[in-house]
């Protein structure tokens, strides 16, 4: 994958593109001369290109209050306007800024799973999940194997949110981990954010019930993508859920050798997908 496009995907071009910024406002505070000032501009407005294609799911709210604040910045720079007011202007940007990288943060951080070793687990997903050879064992089946855990892989090549819901039928136990890693099919098919956030939340709601635990896959964004991770975190909020950082997706989409296509595994991918998961498990011995 391109590194540049990876770098949207798994999110960083966020906090880059606001480090960037803050950092061209700062310097301009200092600096002079036409073509410093060329360069600072130039670097302000990559930046804040950066921050829009990163797709980053926050609420346009505060992306609205970046906005103003960062043009408040800039118009403040103008080099007639007095030291003092740059300088609080700026401030008051970069403040901003780090508010707004503190509540974007946690998502990029794997929370632990906990796990017992009696639980059963149950993997919903599309072909990333079900793999695309006759041969191949899977992330689930690895993860099985690594975790000692009894793992069954519902995932179908093709799956959608909405087609996930029959997968959804063949959990019949309670008190299971369910790992969803779905919405990929629904990206690339052009599927509506609303009916994905209504689809989403039908299925969730389904494999809610019997108190399973259930774990999702934040989806890689790329840019103007924003409304499905937003019903994504939403969704993960109303039912409790656990969200594995897009980073582990991207990680393993990023590696060499980790996907055949650019985008479906290869068997280096599914071992490196697994390990992550696995490592994202704290198991806990039966009672006996």
């Amino acid at each position: 994958m391109n590194p540049v496009v990876l770098q949207i995907a798994n999110g960083n071009a966020f906090f880059i593109g606001i480090g960037m910024t803050v950092a061209a406002f700062v310097l301009r505070l200092w600096l002079a001369g036409r073509i410093l000032v060329s360069l600072i501009t130039i670097t302000w407005l990559v930046g804040i290109s950066l921050v829009i294609l990163s797709a980053t799911p926050l609420s346009y709210c505060l992306y609205g209050l970046w906005f103003l604040l960062c043009i408040a910045a800039r118009i403040s720079s103008n080099g007639r306007t007095p030291f003092k007011l740059k300088a609080s202007a700026i401030a008051v940007f970069a403040a901003a800024s780090l508010l707004i990288c503190l509540i974007e943060l946690p998502y990029h951080f794997a929370t632990r799973i906990a796990a017992s070793q009696d639980q059963p687990v149950f993997v919903l997903g599309d072909s990333i999940s079900a793999g695309i050879a006759a041969k191949e064992r899977t992330w689930p089946e690895v993860l099985g194997d690594l975790a000692h855990l009894k793992v069954t892989n519902l995932s179908r090549p093709g799956a959608s949110v909405e087609t996930a819901l029959d997968q959804a039928d063949n959990i019949t136990s309670t008190n299971a981990i369910i790992i969803v890693e779905i919405g990929g099919n629904d990206l690339l098919g052009h599927t509506d954010s609303h009916v994905f956030y209504e689809q989403l939340d039908r299925l969730l709601s389904k494999l809610k019930r019997g108190n399973n635990q259930m774990v999702m896959f934040e989806l890689p964004l790329l840019p103007f993508w924003n409304d499905f991770g937003k019903a994504q975190r939403v969704l993960a909020e109303k039912y409790g859920m656990i969200l594995i950082p897009k980073s582990c997706l991207t990680r393993v989409f990023g590696s060499t050798g980790d996907t055949l296509d650019g985008l479906h595994l290869s068997q280096k991918g599914h071992n490196e997908l697994a390990s992550l998961v696995f490592g994202m498990l704290k198991i806990e011995k039966p009672k006996e």
